[in-house]
């Protein structure tokens, strides 16, 4: 497992070189298209826990895992919230975050084994990173065990759609992942098993996310905000079917260890 994940850092070292900063560069664009498919995803998982625990992101820690360059980070900074640390396991990844994002703090971590006391953070956010680790449960689980308050997991959805249209496996170079898929039952499980009795609120959001092609769909109408409608439009279409989407958010919310059940 150790020569895998050295050589998913290799390639991702290759990938990500510090002095190029324009293949990046669509985490920061104003263009309203742009904006709505990059962060429609994150946004539906940020969204839902602060309604469920009224955090105030000025006051608020998150920590993002297999963060890369900042590209979530930049949406939470947007968001207001003034304590974000982005963590990946690429030296060069978090180098390119410091530089495209100042208001960004990194760290290097393995996500399967975050160098972090239990419940460091407010809220522990991943987004497609999960599938890229040789154990994507146990680094959930590390997720869950350092938040406070919330873990936010948008992942692939392990459905149909998914199944039939998805990848089953990711190549980086020499470096290959298997593509792994969660849903509600999995996600809970792997929750309830770790925290055991305490109190929990797990859901699993499903949704469709099809980025690439809306993206070409909204090009043939001129980009813009009449691209950004047709998207619009399109993932509104999507949406009266979400129990067939190819995605999932999955949310944990922990409630105080005080209110757990006694035996």
């Amino acid at each position: 497992m150790e020569s895998i994940v050295a050589e998913q850092l290799r390639n991702f070292e290759q990938k990500y070189l510090p002095d190029d900063l324009q293949p990046w560069a669509f985490h920061d664009t104003p263009d309203p298209l742009m904006r709505y498919l990059r962060d429609r995803r994150i946004k539906l998982g940020i969204d839902r826990v602060l309604s469920l625990t009224k955090l105030d992101p000025a006051t608020c820690s998150v920590l993002v895992v297999c963060g890369g360059v900042g590209g979530e980070g930049t949406y939470l900074a947007n968001r207001g919230f003034r304590n974000v640390t982005v963590s990946d396991f690429s030296e060069n990844a978090l180098e390119i975050c410091r530089r495209r994002d100042s208001r960004l703090r990194t760290r290097v971590d393995n996500a399967e084994a975050v160098d972090l006391p239990d419940e460091s953070y407010d809220i522990v956010l991943v987004q497609d990173g999960l599938h890229h680790l040789p154990r994507p449960v146990l680094g959930f689980t590390e997720m869950v065990r350092v938040c406070r308050h919330a873990a936010i997991v948008i992942e692939p959805h392990s459905g149909l759609v998914g199944r039939l249209l998805g990848r089953e496996w990711e190549y980086e170079g020499d470096a290959v992942n298997y593509v792994f898929r969660w849903n509600h039952s999995l996600l809970e499980q792997s929750t309830r098993s770790y925290i055991l009795r305490r109190p929990c609120y797990v859901k699993g959001i499903r949704f469709w996310d099809h980025n690439v092609a809306l993206r070409k769909l909204a090009g043939l109408f001129g980009g813009g905000q009449i691209g950004l409608l047709v998207a619009k439009s399109a993932y509104g279409l999507l949406g009266a079917v979400p129990f067939l989407g190819n995605m999932m958010v999955g949310i944990v919310v922990k409630q105080p260890a005080s209110q757990s059940p006694s035996r």
